[in-house]
């Protein structure tokens, strides 16, 4: 589905957008469950308060969501690792929406927040079997480094580490 870019927003979540950040958050780990370490069941018993807290960077978290007008149909995250890493999470868009570069908008938006918060390496983790996922991120620059990260989900492989450094030379000039 083509979407008119005119209506097409990437921004960072504030407080007042809690509900738009669960709706499109609980519906990424619907739609896609095995893409993430996080489960719908346990995001699901999210307070009110916590998903504001989330909306508005109280946390470690920080989300850029993709708008069609008020409707999310993208989301991205990051966050402060233990590593000093600023670590890409919650990547996703609407099924409806996919291959019209949304995925690429919002990287190149999630890179563009890491630079600015001091960041020259962005890591994430994703499935070995994601396979559209891993060419996603090697587009952007990304690459598969030695490191497994054991799915929090037991039944699920290990998931590869991936990481983009240099974030600013990256990001394309148009983006």
């Amino acid at each position: 589905m083509r979407i008119h870019i005119d209506k097409l927003s990437i921004r960072s979540t504030t407080e007042e957008d809690w509900e738009i950040l669960k709706t499109v958050r609980l519906e990424s780990l619907l739609e896609s469950p095995n893409a993430f370490s996080a489960t719908y069941s346990t995001t699901e018993l999210y307070s009110e308060l916590q998903w504001r807290d989330r909306a508005a960077h109280k946390t470690q978290y920080h989300y850029i969501l993709a708008l069609n007008g008020q409707r999310a149909i993208g989301i991205i995250g990051g966050k402060q690792s233990t590593e000093l890493e600023f670590g890409l999470i919650a990547m996703w868009v609407n099924p409806e929406f996919r291959g019209n570069g949304i995925a690429d908008m919002l990287i190149n938006a999630i890179k563009k927040l890491a630079i600015s918060k001091g960041h020259f390496r962005i890591a994430l983790s994703v499935s070995q079997d994601n396979i559209r996922a891993i060419n996603l991120y090697s587009k952007h620059g990304f690459s598969c480094i030695a490191d497994w990260e054991n799915s929090s989900i037991n039944a699920r492989p290990r998931n590869q580490k991936m990481e983009c450094v240099e974030l600013d030379r990256v990001i394309p000039k148009f983006a």
